[in-house]
């Protein structure tokens, strides 16, 4: 899986500076923009607005009627082989999907904690610290109020100690 998206850890600004350096590097060029259209933010959209021109221009030079014949099907091999990537893709997305359809959202502790099963570790813990600040007994004045926090706080970190028990298996 760390195969299929493999900038996934890597800063906006360095996918940008990545893309100006391989301005000629259609395949890789597709896949910065696949990351960072991933990305929330305005400057995500930036960058890849400015990716998508970049591909543009290269499309635009592409060999027409009267290129060599060896470049033709060199073209024709770099695009077979993006077609094959996406069909992939979308295969493992539809699959995923139809996994996510099919799994219980009462029965998953990543649903009782509003997560996704194929939650990464870093939004794990963040969901957690953001549980602990709203529903830490200690941040309640009013005793009824301070009492459902404390149910809620305790219920959220039994479901985070199991999801910590399983991620480290």
């Amino acid at each position: 899986m760390a195969d299929e998206r493999p900038f996934r850890e890597w800063p906006l600004d360095q996918l940008a500076e990545h893309a100006a350096q391989h301005k000629s590097d259609r395949v890789l060029l597709s896949q910065l923009l696949i990351e960072t259209e991933r990305r929330p933010g305005a400057r995500a959209k930036l960058i890849a607005r400015r990716i998508e021109n970049t591909l543009a221009n290269i499309l635009t030079k592409l060999p027409g009627r009267g290129a060599p014949p060896e470049e033709m099907r060199r073209y024709l091999a770099i695009a077979a082989e993006e077609i094959a990537v996406l069909r992939k893709r979308l295969q493992d997305a539809e699959v995923e999907l139809k996994q996510l359809k099919e799994t219980p959202a009462d029965g998953s502790p990543h649903a009782r904690v509003y997560l996704t099963p194929n939650a990464p570790l870093w939004l794990i813990v963040e969901v957690r610290r953001a549980f602990r600040r709203r529903y830490h007994p200690d941040k309640q004045t009013d005793p009824m109020k301070r009492q459902n926090a404390e149910e809620i706080f305790k219920r959220a970190e039994e479901v985070f100690e199991n999801l910590k028990g399983r991620e480290e298996d």
